[in-house]
């Protein structure tokens, strides 16, 4: 995995915990470079997704400012994979199955060493012709090694992992509005820039983090609802 990911998380945590005074403008992306011991190359690229999703904005000869912290707002649900499958007319396609070691990256988001075995998954979610979902994957490979023995297209990974003896006990997950880069764009057959939602899940097994995976879903065909008692 490339280090521009580690780099925009770092910057965004700083961003929406205030590190960064608004109307002041961030560290130059020399800075940033020598910060983080990348090219100024890498550090561009995660000023690039700050800004594409929409927590910086640049102003030429000046530098690159905070727009200020996104409001968090409610709750939301995703509908389940089995719910999901049900429907005879949908379809998930498996693009990649495999284990993998822990880059640096992810071993800090699953809170792993680096090395350590990962399942990844990248799947496919279409409805008749239309593409609708993505899903990239990355799963603490010690907790079930036999994943992949399972039939991924057809079956919910989180009902395999508890039949797997993994209890499944807390979710966090964060919504947010973004525009869709070249890869993602093409899964879904889409203009590149296309609007879609961005949802990041982090599941846990007691303390430890379980999973985490990246939805990237179309903003034309998906609205989010839900029920609540005030």
């Amino acid at each position: 995995m490339a280090k521009y990911p580690l780099i925009k998380t770092t910057l965004k945590d700083r961003l929406l915990g205030g590190h960064y005074a608004e109307g002041l403008p961030l560290p130059s992306e020399p800075q940033l470079a020598r910060e983080f011991e990348v090219s100024r190359m890498t550090a561009r690229r995660a000023i690039d997704e700050l800004e594409r999703e929409g927590y910086v904005y640049r102003v030429q000869g000046a530098g690159t400012f905070p727009t200020g912290k996104r409001f968090r707002q409610g709750m939301f649900r995703v509908r389940p994979f089995k719910e999901w499958a049900r429907h005879p007319d949908h379809r998930t396609t498996v693009l990649r199955a495999m284990q993998i070691e822990a880059t640096p990256e992810i071993a800090i988001v699953l809170q792993i060493q680096p090395g350590d075995p990962v399942i990844f998954v990248h799947r496919l979610r279409t409805a008749g012709d239309e593409a609708l979902v993505i899903e990239k994957r990355y799963i603490n490979g010690n907790l079930v090694p036999n994943l992949l023995d399972h039939n991924l297209g057809a079956e919910s990974i989180h009902e395999i992992m508890i039949s797997l003896g993994v209890p499944l006990q807390r979710v966090e997950q964060n919504l947010e509005a973004v525009n869709l880069r070249q890869e993602e764009a093409d899964l879904l057959r889409v203009p590149l820039g296309t609007a879609a939602f961005l949802l990041r899940r982090t599941t846990y097994s007691g303390q430890k983090r379980a999973s985490y995976v990246n939805y990237w879903v179309r903003g034309d065909r998906y609205a989010f609802q839900d029920t609540f008692e005030p």
